[in-house]
């Protein structure tokens, strides 16, 4: 850990709704150059479809891997396809 960052270690992985999980997987299994683990499920909003609020700490895959805590918003369309609307980096 460098001086001055957090330490997310010991942040245990949530339980997401299983609709809420389909749409992370789907989500996060095309992103390149991280690695997300979801931590915390803020919930739903029934729009065109259905939006998901999940925060998650994204590690980056590379020589010195860096974790943040991240806000995930997905977006499933009435056609069960799944989008990635944004990903905000948490500030600390």
């Amino acid at each position: 850990m460098k001086l001055g960052g957090w330490n997310y270690d010991e942040v245990k992985s949530c339980a997401l709704p299983q609709k809420a999980a389909s749409s992370f997987i789907a989500v996060t299994s095309e992103l390149v150059g991280a690695e997300y683990r979801p931590v915390l499920y803020a919930g739903s909003q029934l729009v065109n479809g259905t939006n998901y609020c999940i925060f998650a700490l994204q590690k980056s895959v590379t020589a010195s891997p860096e974790t943040r805590l991240v806000k995930l918003l997905i977006n499933e369309s009435p056609q069960n396809k799944y989008s990635l609307v944004s990903v905000s980096v948490i500030p600390m």
